[in-house]
């Protein structure tokens, strides 16, 4: 979220724009038609977001020099299929045979420090047996 708050003044430029839907002083909604043909040129003609809100009209000292970079990237990042982004994000399940083999290793792991625990006990007993 911008901390860029519009003056009354800069609400009325704004909202003046064709592409504009609805403008207040903390936010700016933009037509779908807009996002979208934003979009295409962006990936697939490959224009400079800077380029793309220029040509539409907009005032970069009013709305924000990197405000277009930053809104291509959200709305890049919400038109991503979720499971593609869940594929990023989520690794997948080990199989049981490994599940089991790790857990043996863990196991194996917990008893070697008890042993070792059990003897630095003991021998701590011993030592004060000695000196009682």
């Amino acid at each position: 979220m911008s901390m860029r708050i519009l003056t009354d003044e800069q609400v009325k430029i704004v909202s003046e724009n064709k592409n504009v839907r609805r403008c207040s002083n903390k936010s700016i909604r933009y037509k779908k038609q807009f996002r979208e043909g934003a979009m295409e040129l962006y990936n697939q003609e490959g224009l400079a977001a800077v380029e793309i809100f220029e040509s539409a009209g907009f005032n970069l000292d009013v709305i924000g020099k990197r405000t277009p970079n930053r809104l291509m990237n959200q709305w890049n990042s919400s038109l991503k299929p979720k499971s593609a982004c869940l594929r990023q994000i989520v690794k997948p399940r080990p199989s049981e045979a490994a599940r089991r083999e790790n857990n043996v290793r863990k196991l194996k792991t917990r008893i070697a420090y008890l042993e070792a625990e059990n003897d630095f006990l003991a021998q701590l007993r011993a030592r004060t047996r000695k000196q009682s």
